[in-house]
């Protein structure tokens, strides 16, 4: 037998060896890394640049080089800022273009509220957004001495069933949709009402409305009532402009900022007045000495955290 050159079959076996290695390292490689690069999504749906898939979750907060760096707490961690709080609320917008105009320009941080279903509800809703100014549902209640309110009239009264106050509130809310929270419009008479005050705050639990208490009346149950039900809540403590001359609504103001100071928070109610825009745009350009301006929004964010 003629001896077989034995070379060639070495070097085709090294051949094949080698290619079953790469495959088995190829293999090894895809099981840790689950798969090709992909593009990686940032909180605001924007494309990031191209990172392998991670084997485990990876916090946000480590960057590239693998160094984490103290970023603080997140946004909804963090404490508030140091009071008192002093929230100012404007009612009764609705019924005049231009006052709303006027109130656009105070830069105080101010909360409008805004009866549904007046001739420039709509307006002054789309002014606050775009003026980025938080407004609530300023909802009409009977006040003592009314004469019975009919379902029509959009008031909620004492004596109406589940059904209609439900009603009556799903109209207002869907009239006003970026409404962050609900006060009452006059009221003194179905906010100390414990049976319709229980209906109001069972529709609000179960939307992410606040709901402020005007207290027109000092028996209303109204701040009590949202407690009970899980809607966050407060009450207001001062009328700045029940009188138009600046002397009292200096008094009034005062008054409240000493609340503010015994409490560490006030809430304050004015009205779409020419006297009152007056005043405050005086304000505007004075800093509180102790505490801070704030919107309803921040006030029912910053007390909740307390």
């Amino acid at each position: 037998m003629k001896k077989m050159n034995r070379a060639p079959w070495v070097l085709i076996s090294l051949c094949i060896l080698a290619v079953l290695a790469g495959g088995l390292l190829s293999g090894a490689d895809d099981r840790g890394n689950e798969g090709a690069p992909h593009q990686a999504v940032n909180e605001a749906g924007s494309e990031t640049k191209s990172v392998s898939s991670p084997s485990a979750p990876v916090s946000a907060d480590v960057p590239q080089d693998g160094k984490k760096e103290d970023a603080g707490p997140r946004e909804e961690e963090k404490s508030p800022p140091p009071g008192p709080y002093v929230a100012i609320v404007i009612d009764d917008f609705g019924f005049s273009r231009s006052i709303a105009d006027e109130y656009k320009d105070i830069s105080l941080s101010l909360t409008w509220s805004i009866i549904p279903f007046q001739t420039h509800s709509g307006y002054a809703a789309e002014l606050a957004e775009e003026s980025g100014i938080p407004y609530m549902v300023h909802m009409p209640m009977s006040a003592v001495g009314d004469k019975k309110w009919s379902e029509k009239k959009g008031v909620i009264d004492t004596g109406m069933s589940a059904e209609t106050v439900t009603l009556l509130l799903r109209k207002a809310m869907v009239s006003l949709p970026g409404a962050l929270g609900m006060n009452n419009h006059r009221g003194s008479r179905a906010t100390k009402d414990e049976k319709i005050m229980e209906m109001i705050m069972t529709e609000l639990a179960a939307t992410p409305l606040f709901f402020l208490d005007s207290r027109t009346i000092a028996s209303s149950v109204a701040y009590k009532a949202a407690l009970e039900n899980g809607v966050p809540a407060a009450f207001c403590s001062v009328f700045i402009d029940h009188e138009s001359s600046e002397e009292f609504m200096e008094k009034q103001f005062r008054r409240g900022l000493a609340i503010a100071e015994k409490k560490g928070w006030v809430v304050m109610i004015a009205h779409t007045r020419s006297a009152t825009v007056d005043f405050l745009k005086k304000k505007s350009g004075i800093p509180l000495e102790k505490g801070r301006y704030v919107t309803m929004p921040e006030l029912i964010r910053y007390t909740a955290k307390k």
